[in-house]
């Protein structure tokens, strides 16, 4: 049989061979393109060929001449098609070839071998979406998958955005569904980069889990014309992503006025019921709509594409969800009742005279609004330009204050506002038939201000183990984020016989304005009900400035200037080889205010950024095609990739100067005066506990870094046209961040595994740890059936008092990935399926896990043995084996009305987590410490015996933790549940009102396993961090220093049912095009 991707053999007297493929051959561009090398009967060259390209639907043309050796390129092509490609030889005719598609930052390659009389020649189709030809091509080297416009209308999709078709790739892992978070390659999320149209479209400062700067995707999918995705792409103007750069190309308008109108619609109750069969209430319903319009404004010449998409969710909500009190039949029921609800409420309105909210959802909703506006210009043939505006304004209701052991009233909820605004300029220019170039320049515009649902102090009121949060979270109180940024990217290119030398420069500029004010109205801990009631607070912060909260603001900009030089040289017919060389250097606008009295305490300066800190990154690739049946080649590549570290590490050390507000610190609130009250402008300022938090960057710090190398075999079956292929993937990190904390203080003693220990005297005292494992506190009101009042427990012990925390983000060049994949895609040609399964091996380490966005979070959420530990364990982010199968069904029934099906599965092991202390261990004021595994009775003490049995009953009976007796737990060394989710599409095309018009109506289910079985689809693990506390710290005995352990209940998994991910969700579409 005869495949797209295979040269169509003339029955003419000439006998064309060729070789077709899209390759990867330049990056982060908005366009394709088209080479070749042509050749006579006895293989000779043939020079002074001229080679037109035509455009049918825009009429745009470019044209190129073969060179002395017969070769002839054609860059800056409009991405899609339907071309018509025209090769004449100089005398002697010419013959033309209908329907060729090329793909996004892809060049479509034609090698042609002509025999007999040159006045009759052939060409080659190219078939956009084919997988044999996004694979088999001189010039694939590199990793990475192409998602045409028909796979993104023919998959599922409930969310509507990238993330659910770039998962296409076998090493994109949806690690979070809930949140849309990736892992690409075991990478940090934060490590990816976007770009739609050329612009950077991710999320550039960090504070997004969706590697988008909103929670919802910034722009339509029905915009989208393709998508690409480099997991490994050795070209050197890939910058800014040592994870997995996405590229989207938007639509343009043609000579013909096209459109659409379209809309998805669900609710709430089309939706499974958890495993209490009770459907919890997330959202009352959410729909989209939206249109599209393009066609010329001067034919031939001058076109325009706009769209408008708008999106409303009644009482949608971000953030957690599933929790509820005990006995509500909530997915996750949290250890604390309605009735001790109820009697915070009641205190909180009579004793204190504030509204505190209910556990009842607010009545408020998320939509958003999305517009843009495109016009390409053919200047001439050797010249095309476009523009593309885009805007998008978001509003979010975000849920707060959820967990395994937390509930929230609606007072601690909030709205976060966002708004971005892109302008872009292109311009693609064939100067010569030797030399082309590509311009671009962006602006960007983006805001992100939280409002928050009251005005109060955040306050936590503790029953035993178990959290209610209410008033203002404590993030939340002054948090305002603006940025504005440029960009410019130049590069040209010259044909030089065998070999392509590409060379330019990018840069950007960036201007930030980050206000994060935590605090500033107050935070309060209260260790009991009665505590709260008695206006007796256990702890207690509040972050003063003295000249007002805008002066915590972090106001700095950061420019990076790239220069790049690459050369692909063909050597042969079968070998082709890529050498690139790309310099990258940070230059930093402005440093943080110097504090002389941190210098002084540290030894370090806290103004100290990566100014200059640049960095040389080659990078090599290679292909080898072999003379074989069918297609089969050798692919693979090594190269430095310097990345891009979230602003916001970078912005801390310009909000914790130590300088624009002091710090009020109390641990023992109450003893030191301090009384709650829910006034924000009159907040307990104390006679002592004031400090300073000081952020600082080492000097020697620079943007993160990572060598990539991967070998691949491809090879197309002898059946159906299946292609078989085989590849690893290996990263090693040249440069990552980690976190300590300088103000430790030295020990005061060491644990019996070694562990050292930063608690004062009274802190490792047995007497004054209550049954909960809580420190008793030096105070009066402490909660009935305690046993010690008046302690004196204190973290850190041997700390600078002068400071709270001070924490520098340091170097390491520990961490990296390694996975292996094998795969079997068979494409459509000319049935009705198309089908692919892929399995993926991973392996993923690193130091920090760099999974929030402050310093103190970072070192709270990464399980420890030793405060300010440097080691390399299992990455947060690995996913150790996935399954990926996609499915694809069309048929036409009637006329050209196609019915279509799209199903995506994905199985994968869970996600790891560790066992940890369910307390502060070690005296460094975070719960993060890894457990240590008693050798066997009597290793450790309890309080009891019925305690000591509980916990050995536990331990036995736990597969880790019973292999593992005398050793502290391994930083995620145990792994969450299987997971399995089908995702279907279910489609059917349906006549226009008129000629050439087209209805679609679908309906996309999510988790369909779950119809069917409540069981089945369900995500059960230990939440965010990851950890699963055993046992808490009780002190250390004095006779024979041993641990004093408490045991009450380790913490449990939870189904993590965030926005529904845990349960089946149907959703219903219609487009109409004219």
């Amino acid at each position: 049989m005869t495949h797209p991707r295979y040269l169509r053999m003339s029955k003419l007297t000439l006998g064309l061979v060729a070789a077709l493929a899209a390759a990867p051959v330049f990056a982060q561009s908005t366009s394709a393109g088209v080479a070749g090398l042509v050749t006579g009967s006895g293989g000779q060259p043939v020079p002074n060929a001229e080679v037109t390209i035509t455009h049918v639907e825009s009429g745009t043309v470019s044209r190129a001449t073969t060179d002395a050796s017969g070769r002839y390129n054609a860059r800056g092509l409009r991405v899609g098609g339907p071309y018509t490609i025209t090769i004449t030889a100089s005398g002697a005719g010419n013959t033309t070839r209908e329907g060729v598609y090329l793909n996004l930052d892809k060049v479509n390659q034609v090698d042609a071998a002509l025999g007999g009389d040159l006045a009759t020649l052939g060409t080659v189709q190219a078939i956009a979406g084919n997988y044999g030809s996004a694979i088999f091509s001189a010039n694939k080297m590199g990793t990475g998958t192409n998602v045409t416009r028909e796979e993104i209308e023919s998959l599922p999709s409930i969310n509507r955005n990238l993330q659910d078709y770039v998962r296409l790739d076998p090493r994109v892992a949806q690690t979070d569904k809930a949140r849309n978070e990736i892992s690409i390659a075991g990478q940090n999320p934060r490590y990816n980069a976007i770009r739609v149209d050329g612009i950077s479209t991710n999320d550039a400062f960090g504070l997004e889990s969706n590697s988008l700067p909103t929670p919802r995707q910034p722009f339509s999918m029905d915009v989208i014309d393709e998508i690409s995705v480099d997991v490994a792409n050795y070209d050197v103007t890939i910058s800014g992503g040592t994870g997995g750069v996405i590229n989207a190309v938007t639509k343009s308008g043609t000579n013909e006025f096209h459109g659409s109108v379209y809309g998805t619609y669900r609710e709430n109750d089309w939706s499974g019921k958890n495993q209490n069969n009770i459907r919890p209430q997330l959202f009352d319903n959410e729909a989209t709509y939206g249109l599209t319009l393009g066609g010329p404004i001067v034919k031939d010449k001058l076109f325009f594409f706009a769209n408008y998409e708008k999106y409303k969710g009644k009482g949608v909500f971000t953030g957690n969800s599933g929790y509820g009190p005990a006995g509500s039949g909530a997915s996750n029921e949290v250890g604390i009742t309605q009735a001790q609800v109820d009697q915070v409420i009641d205190i909180s309105r009579n004793v204190y005279g504030f509204d505190p909210g209910t556990l009842a959802l607010p009545a408020l909703d998320s939509d958003s609004e999305e517009k843009g506006f495109k016009l390409d210009w053919n200047i001439s043939d050797k010249h095309r330009g476009s523009f593309r505006y885009g805007k998008s304004e978001q509003s979010t209701a975000n849920l707060n204050g959820f967990g395994n052991n937390q509930l929230a009233l609606n007072s601690y909820h909030y709205v976060r506002d966002f708004e971005l605004e892109t302008y872009t300029g292109q311009l693609f220019s064939d100067w010569t038939d030797t030399f082309s170039t590509e311009a671009k320049v962006s602006y960007r515009d983006y805001s992100a201000v939280r409002t928050a649902a009251s005005q109060l102090p955040a306050i936590a009121v503790r029953f035993g183990n178990n959290t209610l949060n209410l008033g203002t979270e404590a993030n939340t109180q002054a948090n305002e984020l603006r940025t504005e940024t440029w960009n410019a990217f130049f590069a040209g290119t010259l044909f030089l016989n065998d070999h392509t030398v590409k060379f330019g420069f990018d840069y950007e500029d960036n201007d930030i304005y980050n206000l994060y004010g935590p605090r500033v109205f107050g935070s309060y801990t209260f260790n009991s009900v009665a505590n709260y009631q008695a206006n007796l607070p256990n702890a207690y912060r509040y972050s003063y400035s003295p000249t007002g909260i805008d002066n915590i603001a972090a106001k700095w900009g950061m420019r990076n200037v790239g220069v790049f030089l690459q050369d692909s040289w063909a050597v042969n017919s079968n070998l082709t080889l890529n050498f690139g060389l790309r310099y990258d250097e940070p230059m930093v606008k402005n440093s943080p205010q110097f504090n002389q009295a941190a210098f002084n305490a540290f030894g370090l300066r806290n103004d100290e950024t990566i100014d200059g800190n640049g960095l040389w990154q080659p990078r090599f690739g290679f292909n080898y095609t072999f003379d074989a049946d069918r297609p089969t080649q050798l692919r693979g590549g090594v190269g430095l990739f310097q990345g891009a570290a979230a602003s916001v590490w970078l912005s801390n050390p310009y909000s914790n100067t130590g300088l624009a507000y002091t710090d009020y610190n109390f641990n023992n609130a109450s003893n030191s005066g301090i009384r709650f009250t829910p006034d924000i402008n009159n907040q307990p300022r104390g006679t002592s506990g004031a400090t300073q938090s000081v952020d600082f960057v080492d000097k020697d710090l620079s943007q993160p870094s990572v060598w990539k190398a991967n070998l691949a075999f491809d090879t197309e079956l002898p059946w159906y046209g299946i292609v078989a292929s085989m590849e690893g993937v290996v990263t090693k990190v040249k440069e990552a961040i980690y976190y300590q904390q300088l103000n430790l203080g030295n020990p005061t003693a060491v644990g019996q595994d070694g562990r050292d220990i930063y608690w004062n005297a009274n802190g490792r005292n047995p007497a004054n740890w209550n049954s909960l494992g809580n420190a008793c506190l030096r105070e009066t009101g402490v909660a009935a059936g305690s046993s010690c009042v008046n302690s004196g427990t204190d973290i850190r012990a041997g700390r600078n008092m002068s400071f709270n925390d001070a924490i520098i983000a340091r170097p390491t060049d520990q961490g990296g990935s390694q996975s292996f994949t094998v795969g079997l895609n068979k494409p459509f040609n000319d049935s009705d399926w198309s089908w692919s399964l892929a399995y993926t091996y991973s392996n993923a380490k690193e130091v920090s896990g760099l999974t929030s966005s402050t310093s103190s979070s970072q070192l709270l959420n990464t399980a420890t043995f030793q405060a300010n530990e440097e080691v390399n364990a299992t990455s947060a982010y690995e996913i150790k084996d996935s399954f990926l199968g996609t499915l694809q069904w069309k048929h036409n029934f009637f006329g050209d009305f196609a019915t279509k099906v799209g199903l995506v599965y994905q199985g994968r092991s869970g996600r790891p987590y560790s066992y940890t202390f369910d307390n502060d261990a070690n005296g460094d004021g975070r719960s993060n410490d890894l457990l240590y595994i008693p050798a066997a009775r009597g290793d450790v003490l309890f309080r009891n015996a019925a305690e000591e049995n509980a916990f050995w009953n536990y331990v036995n009976n736990d597969q880790y933790l019973s292999t593992h007796k005398g050793q502290v737990a391994g930083r995620n060394a145990v792994r969450n549940s299987w997971v399995n989710q089908f995702d279907l599409h279910i489609e059917q095309e349906l006549p226009g009102f008129f000629d050439g018009n087209k209805a679609q109506i679908w309906v996309d289910v999510m988790n369909v396993g779950n119809l069917l079985n409540k069981k089945w689809g369900r995500v059960d693990e230990y939440a965010f961090p990851g950890f699963k506390g055993v046992a808490e710290y009780g002190g250390i005995d004095a006779a024979t220093g041993k641990y004093v352990y408490r045991f009450n209940e380790p913490d449990a998994a939870t189904i993590y049912d965030d926005e529904g991910i845990s349960r089946w969700a149907l959703q219903l579409g219609f487009r109409y095009q004219f």
